[in-house]
Formats: structure tokens, sequence, C-alpha cells
């Protein structure tokens, strides 16, 4: 089974206030995710079986407490599930909150958590579509403590379903890791309209350029961004063609 591991695109988020909240999320790279966040992930639907979103769960009480996980399914695409690892165990994708808790001494973190995106289909593809899951986090002893965040898997990315997204193409950006530029070629189908976005790994748009129909070469301009993680998307009529890594250092 091939399996992935997708970086957090931040789109909203709202915040539930009335009680106090012992649990704080934050992504692998340790960037806070705030509380009840709305996050979008894009999934090739040919490249995996399984895509996994690693969180880590910190108490920032001052006392001990318990963390349980729960999963609620918002929307789910035909052949898809949804399973998780949590408190030392993976479970079945028929478990809708986790048997056992986990135990997260005060001001520590815990980064077991695995929310996987699982296509049950013997090719190994994921059927073309979007899938929502929430993923909860409550304290055993006290369930209004709890945070949770709502993931979007979109699998319309690679765009099958739309001629023209599927006639698009986009490369690999070099130099990558950038310094002060780095530069990718594009192909724009005749009579559609074109665009690049350049997003940070929060999600805010960086930069968002039109693209003329045809082959060309787009240069984004690095020197400004901070050292990090960002992503490149080719806009085919408003819709995402592909999207790509690239990783900023300034040497």
């Amino acid at each position: 089974m091939k399996r992935r591991l997708l970086y957090l695109f931040f789109l909203s988020a709202v915040v539930f206030s009335g009680f106090a909240q012992s649990i704080e999320l934050s992504n692998m790279e340790g960037t806070v995710i705030p509380a009840n966040s709305h996050i979008m992930q894009y999934v090739d639907p040919l490249s995996g079986s399984m895509f996994s979103t690693l969180l880590n769960v910190k108490n920032i009480s001052s006392a001990p407490i318990s963390v349980l996980c729960k999963k609620v399914h918002l929307t789910l695409i035909d052949s898809t599930v949804f399973a998780m690892c949590w408190a030392g165990s993976c479970y079945s994708s028929e478990t809708f909150v986790s048997p056992n808790a986990q135990l997260i001494e005060a001001g520590q973190t815990n980064s077991e958590f695995s929310g996987d995106y699982m296509s049950t289909k013997m090719s190994y593809t994921f059927n073309i579509g979007e899938s929502e899951i929430r993923w909860v986090f409550f304290n055993q002893d006290n369930v209004n403590d709890s945070v949770s965040v709502t993931i979007k898997y979109s699998t319309f990315g690679v765009g099958i379903e739309d001629g023209n997204v599927r006639q698009a193409s986009l490369s690999s950006a070099y130099p990558n890791p950038a310094g002060a530029n780095s530069s990718f070629s594009y192909s724009v189908p005749s009579g559609s309209e074109g665009a690049v976005v350049v997003r940070n790994i929060l999600g805010s748009t960086m930069l968002s350029e039109p693209l003329a129909a045809g082959n060309g070469k787009f240069t984004i301009n690095t020197g400004t961004f901070g050292d990090g993680i960002y992503f490149y998307s080719l806009m085919i009529d408003g819709k995402i063609s592909q999207t790509k890594k690239l990783i900023v250092k300034h040497f």
C-alpha cells in the first residue's frame, strides 16, 4: 500500500468560546493550527492508495489529561474510508471514537496521531470528488474541553473531468530549494484562462498572476519570501490543474 503525507493548507478558522481549552494542535513543522480550523488538502487521484495527515497534540493546561479522538464524517466519496492511529494503536475505518485515551502530561506534546484517508479500490486510485472529515480531540473527563480540525480532501486537482485542465502542464521549479528566484515551465490550452498562485504552508496567497495561453516560463521572485515550504498551483479557468512544492532557503 502506497502512503503519502500531506501538508496542511489553512483556509479559515472559527474559534468557539465558552469552555477552557486544554488541547492545542499543530502540524509537523510546529505551526499551531487555530482551534476548529478548516483545512484543504489536494490529492492526486493517481498517486497512491493512502494519504496520511499527521498532527501534534499538546496539553497546554497545568495538569495531566487523558485525550480521546473522535472522527466525524461530513462527506465521503465512493470507495474511500477514513481511519486513525492514536493512543498507541491503529484502528479500522469502523472505529469512530478511539477505544483508548492518550495520557499527556502538562505542557507536553504527543506526535503519534495519524489520520488516514484511503481508497478501497483495487487499482489504488481515488475517485474524483471531495471528502471531508472532522477530527475531534477531547478530554476524557470533560467532553466540553475539546478542539477540532476539519479537513477537506480534494481530488479534482489533476483535472481528469475537464479536458482543458487535463491538457495543461506544469514543470518542477528550478532551483528548488530556491534563494532569490525560481522558475518553472507551463502550458495553458488555447482558449483557456491560466494563472499561477503561490501559497505558503498556512494557505496564505503570496502571489497570484495571470498566464497567457500557450507555452511559457514563469519566474517567482522568492527573494522576499521567508525560508520555508510553499506551494505553487497552475490554475486553468479557475480550477487547480496541478500543485507542486517549492522550498525557499536563503543561504
